[in-house]
């Protein structure tokens, strides 16, 4: 399969899952339907998995995870993981030699500044496709760009 089928699959099972409600520290399991819940990074792996990446459970270790690192939000590119700093997160130094990186949440990369992502502010607690200003503009203290990755 290559690059664009890849992509197109991904967010179509990403797309599937809209309205699947947000649930801090839920298990995704490729055998089971997560419809009963997701957080963010959950969403992320399951997502993956069904696209044939094997991606880490939790966000930290996505982000660390073997990828193409994008330098600048304008060269994402569909498909990307975009992560952010938000107010729940994790540090792991050692992952990232040389660097300091804060990771409390992420989403996947839709073009035109939206991402697809499962949302646990004020404005939504499920899965939803949401402009990245959106989110910067709701919460600018939590909302920074820290990291993007790209898996395909």
């Amino acid at each position: 399969m290559e690059r664009n089928e890849k992509i197109s699959k991904l967010i179509e099972t990403a797309k599937s899952l809209l309205g699947t409600p947000y649930k801090y520290g839920a298990y995704s399991n490729p055998e089971i339907t997560p419809k009963e819940g997701v957080d963010c990074s959950s969403f992320i792996q399951y997502v993956f998995k069904q696209s044939g990446i094997e991606l880490p459970r939790s966000s930290i270790l996505q982000a660390a995870f073997p990828g193409e690192e994008i330098s600048d939000i304008n060269n994402a590119q569909l498909g990307d993981l975009i992560f952010f700093e938000s107010d729940m997160g994790h540090y792991n130094h050692g992952l990232f030699p040389g660097r300091k990186i804060y990771v409390g949440h992420l989403g996947i990369y839709l073009g035109n500044d939206e991402i697809i992502h499962a949302s646990n502010n004020e404005k939504a607690h499920a899965v939803v496709i949401q402009k990245i200003s959106e989110l910067q503009n709701l919460h600018p203290e939590f909302y920074k760009v820290t990291l993007i990755k790209r898996f395909m």
